[in-house]
């Protein structure tokens, strides 16, 4: 589980600082990353659920849910993320912790960041539509 928690901050320290570069500090890099990041588990954790129920028929994620379990839900995820790389500035301990990564080393770890964070979000709309499509 330690490698996992270690990749996921990785994650986090790639998107912060890439968010901090692109629109500077005031812009609430931190912030940004920690949407990204829920936004992106939702959609892989939704991927799941569209997966096994296209094969096994079985429905997880209910398509009639209420809207405020569905709100829920994701204030949960953001303020999963926010604790876990926000709360009293721990994205600085996290960005100390990966500063001495060489220009090469972030570049290609940066394509499977930005996969994963991007990705993941394609993915479930694909999923959702090829879902429909299949149903019908």
């Amino acid at each position: 589980m330690g490698r996992i928690w270690q990749t996921y901050k990785y994650i986090y320290y790639w998107l912060y600082t890439w968010n901090r570069g692109l629109w500077g500090e005031n812009d609430g890099p931190h912030f940004n990353a920690s949407i990204g990041m829920s936004m992106s588990l939702a959609c892989l954790l939704g991927s799941i659920a569209v997966i096994f129920e296209l094969i096994t028929g079985i429905e997880i994620i209910p398509s009639n849910l209420p809207k405020i379990r569905v709100a829920l839900v994701g204030v949960a995820f953001l303020l999963s993320h926010y604790l876990a790389f926000v709360y009293k500035g721990k994205y600085k301990e996290i960005e100390e912790e990966f500063k001495n990564e060489s220009k090469e080393e972030r570049k290609r770890k940066g394509k499977w960041v930005l996969l994963y964070t991007f990705g993941s979000m394609a993915f479930y709309i694909f999923l959702l539509f090829f879902g429909i499509w299949i149903k019908r």
